[in-house]
C-alpha cells in the first residue's frame, strides 16, 4: 500500500519531467522560465523535507520508502543539473533566451555554448547555465553509490549513510533553486550579466567537491562491510 509519506516522495518523479518540460518551452527572456522552474524546484526540495517527517509522524516508515527516498532525490536533482548544461528556453525563438554570448568559448571550466540562431549575416550563440564537468563528477558518484548499495543489499549487508551525504544534497538543492532564483530576480532590472553564470559555476564546482568527498567518506566508513562483500564473492567463485 501507498502511503502519503510514499506520495509526496514520488511526487518528485513527476516534478522533474514537468520541470524539463518547463525549461524548454518556457521563454526565459523575460524570466519566465526561472521562475516556473525554481518554484517547481523549491517544491520538490519541500517534498525532500517532508516526506521523512510525515512518515514518522504517521508511523508509516517502509522499506519501500526508505529506497524511493534516495532513489527519487538522485533522479530529481540530476535531471535539472543535466538541464541546466542547455539554455534555458532553447525550443523558443532565440529573442526568447536568456543568457546570449558574443565570443563563445567552450571549456571543462565554463558553461557550454549553443547555436541558438543562424543566418547569412550572424550567428547567435546562448549558453547553457552550469559546466559539464562537475555534472558528470556528481552523477559518477550517485551511479556508484547506489551500485555499491545495491550489490551489498543482495548480501544482506548495509552500507551506513552519512552526514557528507546530507551536506551534499542540501548544498545541490540550494545551487539548483539560486541559480534559477538569481536571474528571476535580477534580470529584470540588470539584465542577463555574467556574474550569474559565474555564480552557478562556482555553486556547481562545490557542488561537485562535496560529491566526492563524500564518496570518499562513505567509502573508507564503509571500507569492513565493502571488504565482507569482496570476500563472499571471492568465497562464491571459489566454490563455482
Amino acid at each position: 500500500m501507498i502511503t502519503l509519506a510514499d506520495r509526496i516522495t514520488l511526487a518528485r518523479l513527476v516534478i522533474a519531467p514537468t520541470i524539463a518540460v518547463c525549461y524548454f518551452m518556457v521563454p526565459a527572456n523575460p524570466v519566465w522560465c526561472f521562475w516556473v522552474c525554481g518554484l517547481l524546484c523549491a517544491a520538490a526540495e519541500l517534498t525532500d523535507l517532508f516526506d521523512g517527517k510525515v512518515a514518522r509522524a504517521r508511523n508509516e516508515v517502509s522499506d519501500f520508502g526508505k529506497l524511493a527516498d534516495p532513489f527519487c532525490d538522485v533522479f530529481y536533482r540530476q535531471a535539472v543539473f543535466l538541464l541546466m548544461l542547455l539554455p534555458p528556453g532553447l525550443a523558443t525563438s532565440a529573442q526568447y533566451q536568456g543568457f546570449i554570448v558574443d565570443n563563445p568559448a567552450n571549456t571543462v571550466l565554463q558553461p557550454l555554448v549553443f547555436v541558438a540562431a543562424r543566418n547569412d549575416e550572424q550567428t547567435i550563440y546562448a549558453s547553457g547555465l552550469v559546466p559539464f564537468l562537475p555534472v558528470l563528477i556528481m552523477i559518477l558518484r550517485e551511479i556508484i553509490a547506489g551500485a555499491l548499495r545495491s550489490m551489498a543489499a543482495t548480501k544482506g549487508l548495509v552500507l551506513a549513510a552519512r552526514f557528507s551525504g546530507k551536506a551534499k544534497a542540501w548544498a545541490q538543492g540550494t545551487t539548483i533553486i539560486s541559480v534559477f532564483g538569481l536571474p528571476a530576480l535580477f534580470a529584470p532590472f540588470y539584465g542577463f550579466q555574467d556574474w550569474m553564470l559565474l555564480y552557478a559555476t562556482i555553486a556547481t564546482w562545490i557542488c561537485a567537491i562535496l560529491s566526492a568527498g563524500s564518496m570518499g567518506e562513505y567509502l573508507w566508513v564503509n571500507r569492513s562491510v565493502l571488504g565482507q562483500l569482496v570476500q563472499r564473492r571471492q568465497r562464491q567463485d571459489d566454490q563455482g
